[in-house]
C-alpha cells in the first residue's frame, strides 16, 4: 500500500513511517522542511515538500496513494484562531484537494482527539455514541473537522488518541522530566480520571484502520482499557525513575490567573502559548476517560502495553535519545 501522510515528521508520523515501510508499504510524506526528515527511514519514504497550505493550490497534483493519514495539526497555538484555521479548515482543503485528483483513497485517516469528545462526567467513561460536547478551541475544531469528514467524497475514519506515551515526545517529556526531579502538579483538590496509550499499540490500531474494507465513515477511541488517575500517573512516573513525586496542589484561581498573564504576553510579544484557555480547560477538567471497546468489537485491537512498561519504554527512548 501507498500512504500518504501529512505530519510526517512529528511524534506519531516519525513512529507511524517507520512501522509502515517495515511492513513493506511506501510512504508519501508531507514535510514542510526536509531538515527534520533525518528521522524517517532512509527507504522506502518519499518527501513530498511543503506545508498544510499546499492543499489549496486548485492545480496541485499529488502522488497516487492507497490511503491518507492527516496527522498535522496544532496542539498548542499563538493564537486561538489558530486551532480553528489549522484543524478545521486546512481539514477541507486537503478534501478538497484530493477530491481534485484523478484517484480517490480507499480511506482516510483523521488525527482528532480526546479533547473533542469533551470531558467525562463522573468518572463516566465516554463512547462514540455519547455526544461531543469539547469545552475549548481545540477540541470544538476536532470536532468540526469530524463532523466535515462524514461528508467526505470517500470513505473517512477519525481517531481519537487518549494521551500518547512513547519515546522522542516533546509534548510528554516535561512530566518526565518532573518525575525524575521528584516532583508533580494537579489543580488543588482535583485527582482527574485520565485515559492514554502507548504508541506500540497506537499503530496497532492506525494498521487496523487503514486495512478497513467498508465504505463508511468511521470514528474510533484509542485507549487503554484501565484508565489512570492525575496522582496515578505521577505515582507511576516516579516508579519508573525509582524515586517518590511530591505532587504539589496549584490552586485554581492561581492557574487562572497565570493563564490570563501567559495570554497577554503571548499576544504582547508573539511567542506561542504554553498555558492558553485550551491548557487551562483541559486542566481544571474533570477528567478525560474513554472506552475503545468499539474498536475491538470491530477490529480485534486490544492493548498489549500497561501503564508502568509504557512509562519505561518512553524513559529509555528519551535517555537513548539525550533528552535527559
Amino acid at each position: 500500500m501507498r500512504v500518504l501522510i501529512t505530519g510526517a515528521t512529528g511524534f506519531i508520523g516519525t513512529h507511524l513511517c517507520h512501522r509502515l515501510v517495515a511492513e513493506g508499504h511506501r510512504v508519501v510524506a508531507l514535510v514542510r522542511d526536509p531538515a527534520k526528515a533525518g528521522g524517517l527511514p532512509k527507504e522506502g519514504v518519499e518527501l513530498l515538500r511543503g506545508d498544510l497550505s499546499l492543499f489549496t493550490r486548485p492545480d496541485l497534483v499529488l502522488p497516487e496513494c492507497e490511503a491518507v493519514v492527516h496527522l498535522a495539526g496544532v496542539v498548542t497555538a499563538k493564537r486561538l484562531s489558530d486551532y480553528h484555521d489549522v484543524n478545521f479548515v486546512a481539514v477541507q482543503h486537503l478534501v478538497q484537494a484530493l477530491a481534485r485528483q484523478a484517484w480517490k483513497p480507499r480511506r482516510l485517516l483523521f488525527a482528532s482527539s480526546l479533547a473533542a469528545s469533551g470531558p467525562s462526567r463522573d468518572g463516566a467513561l465516554r463512547t462514540e455514541a455519547d455526544g461531543c460536547a469539547p469545552v475549548e478551541p481545540y477540541g470544538e475544531s476536532k470536532m468540526r473537522a469530524e463532523d466535515f469528514l462524514r461528508s467526505a467524497p470517500f470513505p473517512t475514519t477519525s481517531f481519537r488518541p487518549a494521551l500518547v506515551f512513547g519515546p522522542n515526545d516533546p509534548a510528554t517529556v516535561t512530566l518526565f522530566r518532573l518525575a525524575r526531579r521528584g516532583l508533580g502538579f494537579q489543580v488543588a483538590g482535583r485527582d482527574p480520571g485520565l485515559s492514554w496509550v502507548q504508541i506500540d499499540d497506537l499503530l496497532d490500531a492506525l494498521v487496523l484502520l487503514l486495512g478497513d474494507p467498508s465504505t463508511d465513515h468511521r470514528t474510533y477511541f484509542v485507549s487503554h482499557p484501565a484508565p489512570t488517575t492525575n496522582r496515578g500517573l505521577w505515582t507511576a512516573l516516579g516508579a519508573t525513575f525509582g524515586r517518590k513525586v511530591r505532587v504539589l496542589p496549584l490552586p485554581r484561581p492561581l492557574l487562572y490567573g497565570a493563564m490570563v498573564t501567559m495570554t497577554a504576553l503571548s499576544k504582547a510579544f508573539g511567542f506561542t502559548n504554553q498555558l492558553d484557555e485550551k491548557q487551562y480547560e483541559q486542566l481544571t477538567a474533570p477528567g478525560f476517560v474513554c472506552s475503545s471497546a468499539l474498536l475491538t468489537k470491530d477490529f480485534g485491537w486490544r492493548a498489549r502495553f500497561e501503564l508502568e512498561a509504557a512509562l519505561r519504554r518512553a524513559a529509555d527512548g528519551y535517555r537513548e535519545a539525550g533528552w535527559f
